[in-house]
């Protein structure tokens, strides 16, 4: 009888566990340094919080229209803008610290010595830049008046740059290393173009719950030093391995940066 006792209330216990755990559904394959993230931000709550994985989800336009929908996802992640903080609720915490704003060109290997000797981009308007129609800094790089190439393809953009078409290809520094051993193409090796750039997590607009939830625990992780071992467990390496603190930085401006991104606290941004 005693057995039975210990044994309900066992089932009870975990009943009661399994009925409070509350899920939090994101799309499948995203990075591992942005699940653990998100994970990190959601352990300072006293309540068990589970990720559930969405899949099919193809396109962020996609993303971000099904933020808490029936169907859809409860954390939406991307470069912010105007037009996305007006469709969703922005956590407004850098989660990458700006590296997206970082740039490496691809240029031919032969035309390297072009490139080693420039400081200013006032040298740099000679040159023409290939950038897909549909990335964010091409816009940004035409309103540093920089003469830019569209293209559709990246295969196709890199016979026009073989061919002389365009004399680069800037390309974001945590997608350099894949590009590499993907393609065979060649990374200038000198320059480091940067503009202010967030990626934010969102939430529905009405989701104020969960939007408080991840801004507090962010905050939180960056106090306690958890996020910085986070970032620095992802991609000190990555850092490293481009040499970035070496480089000679080329800095644009990006008015297409919502004012209230928090640039005035340095913890948030890596700075070279």
């Amino acid at each position: 009888m005693r057995y039975l006792s210990y044994l309900l209330v066992a089932l009870f216990c975990c009943a009661t566990y399994a009925t409070d755990t509350k899920y939090v559904r994101v799309t499948a394959g995203a990075h591992p340094y942005v699940i653990e993230l998100i994970e990190l931000a959601l352990s300072y709550q006293k309540e068990p919080y589970k990720l559930e994985y969405v899949k099919n989800i193809p396109t962020q336009s996609r993303a971000i229209r099904l933020l808490g929908k029936e169907n859809g996802i409860d954390i939406f992640w991307s470069v912010t803008s105007f037009e996305r903080e007006n469709m969703a609720r922005a956590v407004r915490f850098p989660i990458v610290r700006g590296l997206l704003g970082y740039r490496i060109l691809l240029i031919n290997a032969s035309h390297q010595a072009r490139f080693s000797k420039l400081n200013h981009i006032s040298q740099l308007q000679s040159f023409h830049y290939g950038l897909r129609h549909d990335w964010p800094d091409h816009d940004i790089f035409v309103d540093n008046k920089l003469s830019v190439n569209a293209f559709h393809t990246f295969s196709g953009a890199l016979n026009m740059l073989r061919s002389n078409r365009f004399d680069a290809i800037p390309i974001s520094v945590l997608e350099l290393p894949d590009v590499l051993k993907s393609y065979k193409t060649y990374a200038e090796q000198d320059l480091l173009f940067y503009y202010p750039s967030a990626v934010y997590f969102f939430v529905d607009k009405e989701d104020s719950q969960l939007h408080s939830i991840l801004q507090s625990g962010l905050h939180q992780a960056l106090l306690d030093g958890n996020f910085e071992k986070l970032f620095s467990h992802h991609f000190a390496q990555l850092i490293t391995d481009l040499s970035l603190e070496k480089r000679t930085i080329i800095e644009l401006k990006n008015r297409r940066l919502p004012p209230s991104a928090p640039l005035d606290n340095s913890q948030l941004w890596y700075k070279k």
